[in-house]
């Protein structure tokens, strides 16, 4: 009887809190609405009340939000609320004028556990301690040492020739440049940074277990950006409950903590590879550093010995903090420049002519197809080399599609096109969009002021895609990076009527001298130079509006690295080969799906067969 009276109590207490819990939800919607600080900027009303729509998107529609902000730009123009609290740009002369050099942004705190690498100078949230952390390893990506390096990176491009020489060339054998590359870029970067080189190029058909799961890596990033909390939650539970609770989340504990098995081609058997070698490896050059010993733990100065004689603290320089920012190398760097190098490729092989024009000039300055590899100063010199290494930066567009396309559904079963990813993150090429705080000032867009502290962003995506600076922005074109013999020196597709999906928006008026690109333009003749080419409407070099290494304090530590690997692989592998498409279409390339960089619909990868004499 005693429970029967309590009914009424405790529904009284249950409409109490519902009705309480309403009237927060109604409050927090009318300040977000109409008290907010940034309540005048443009776009939809249901964003500005309420987080949950991108997180739909994001998380529920698989990395979909990317296309909303899009749409909403056409629909609203160059600046948008795209939720309660941050804003939106895209407006291609504001992006130099926002990652200024000059810059002093912050990251937004939450995204720092993304990763799992909280303490990598990637991740780190806070200027002043991103530019302490970055500038002891900016000398070990300086340009004249990824050149002095080059060498090798070549050599690891010819044993790629040498398989595709021996067991693909001529026969009806199939290979995926999507496994090709990342397992060379792996071997590549692992060995420059670490001193650590598995031979992934070795493995059957290149699949390398470790390059698929730094794949999987980037299909949680929208989870855990929206809930911090769940990565917690599942490495604190055993492994074997994660697998059965959250299978994709496995791969990402293995890059972490686990060993991961993988398949020695020489002698099929089974060993352990994880980045406890990478641990033992850091212990060996730390030992070594501080007692003066040198017993050639490697063959080659690494990353860890360019932080260790740095003038960082020794907080620092901790084990778990020197492993985050190996993690980060590696798992920014791989896909990054491997997607680069597969919508080149594509690009190159989808297009009879692209490839003539390509194979013609590479013959020409290598005519001893044998004979030693040009160095990547000679490769940038290469004019249309450099204009299609510039057109594969942009961001996966969706190639010979005279018309944007509509965006499929997101299949489970996807892997990742990045991380970085750029990046692979080191933050290559990638289309997450660059969100950032700045603590101290307002920032200025045309009529429009906000506040400090208000999270704003850019997206390289949208930027590269804007039909005013790239008309026809969907078709793979190396020639717009040429310049026309037209007196306006403006090719830009032979094309200046724009045929994308951005509307005409009017440009800012503060603008910045442009930032210098990121290859050596001294190197090439100025008739070749694409920083000679002039973005049509703006009259700027189109150059200045190519990010895809971002720009300001936080862009792309590997730029100079990537750039070398783009021209190496590209120059020397196409100078030896043709090959033609296996069952390969749009859907293997075009980007259906954002997870910190595109994903396409089809995850069977760009297959080829290589053609005979």
């Amino acid at each position: 009887m005693e429970s029967i009276k309590d009914i009424p109590k405790l529904y009284l207490q249950l409409g109490i809190v519902f009705v309480t819990f309403t009237l927060y939800l109604i409050g927090l919607a009318v300040y977000r609405l109409f008290l907010s600080p940034i309540r005048n900027i443009p776009g939809p009303k249901l964003t500005a009340v309420t987080g949950w729509y991108e997180t739909y998107y994001d998380v529920y529609k698989g990395g979909k939000f990317i296309f909303e902000i899009e749409r909403w730009h056409q629909q609203y123009g160059p600046i948008v609320r795209i939720n309660p609290w941050e804003v939106h740009f895209a407006d291609p002369d504001f992006y130099d004028v926002l990652y200024s050099s000059k810059s002093r942004y912050s990251k937004i705190d939450h995204l720092r556990f993304r990763f799992g690498t909280p303490t990598a100078s990637f991740d780190t949230t806070e200027h002043a301690h991103h530019a302490k952390r970055r500038g002891a390893m900016n000398p070990f990506f300086s340009r004249q040492r990824i050149l002095n390096y080059s060498s090798y990176a070549a050599s690891r491009v010819e044993r790629l020739c040498q398989r595709l020489e021996s067991e693909y060339k001529g026969t009806s054998k199939v290979f995926c440049f999507n496994d090709a590359w990342a397992s060379l870029t792996t071997d590549v970067i692992n060995y420059y940074s670490f001193a650590m080189s598995y031979d992934f190029q070795d493995y059957p058909d290149f699949v390398a277990p470790f390059t698929k799961s730094i794949k999987l890596l980037a299909q949680s990033l929208h989870m855990v950006g929206h809930f911090p909390w769940v990565l917690s939650l599942l490495q604190s539970l055993p492994d074997s409950v994660v697998g059965v609770l959250n299978p994709a989340m496995v791969p990402v504990f293995q890059f972490q903590n686990v060993s991961l098995h993988l398949l020695q081609p020489s002698s099929q058997e089974f060993t352990s590879f994880s980045f406890k070698e990478i641990t033992a490896q850091i212990k060996r050059i730390v030992h070594e550093e501080a007692t003066g010993t040198n017993n050639k733990a490697t063959d080659h100065k690494t990353v860890f010995s360019e932080m260790l004689k740095s003038d960082l603290p020794s907080a620092e320089l901790s084990l778990d903090r020197l492993k985050h920012e190996a993690l980060s190398i590696t798992g920014g760097g791989v896909d990054t420049i491997k997607n680069a190098l597969v919508t080149a490729t594509y690009g190159i092989v989808s297009n009879p002519e692209i490839y003539k024009r390509l194979h013609a000039e590479l013959v020409e300055a290598m005519p001893d197809i044998n004979g030693k590899p040009p160095t990547v100063p000679e490769l940038e010199r290469l004019p249309y080399l450099n204009a299609i290494v510039q057109e594969c930066k942009v961001p996966s567009p969706f190639l010979h599609s005279p018309t944007p396309q509509p965006v499929f559904p997101h299949p489970s079963a996807l892997i990742l096109h990045l991380v970085f990813l750029p990046g692979l993150r080191l933050s290559y090429g990638i289309t997450q969009r660059l969100m950032r705080i700045d603590p101290h000032n307002p920032i200025t867009f045309q009529n429009y002021t906000l506040p400090p502290n208000t999270p704003f962003s850019m997206t390289s995506y949208i930027q590269h895609r804007n039909p005013l600076i790239f008309p026809n922005p969907d078709v793979f074109n190396p020639d717009r990076w040429l310049p026309s013999p037209s007196p306006n020196n403006n090719n830009n597709n032979n094309n200046n009527s724009p045929n994308g999906t951005l509307t005409p928006q009017p440009q800012s008026t503060t603008l910045q001298k442009a930032y210098s690109t990121s290859i050596n333009p001294t190197n090439l003749n100025p008739s070749h130079n694409p920083s000679t080419v002039l973005a049509p409407h703006t009259g700027r070099p189109l150059t200045k509006y190519l990010v895809p290494f971002g720009r300001g304090p936080r862009a792309c530590l590997g730029q100079n690295f990537a750039m070398a690997e783009l021209f190496l692989d590209l120059g020397i592998v196409f100078r030896r080969f043709e090959f033609e498409l296996f069952e390969t279409g749009e859907r293997e390339v075009k980007m259906v799906a954002n997870y910190f960089a595109p994903f396409p619909e089809n995850a069977n990868g760009v297959r080829v067969r290589v053609k005979g004499d």
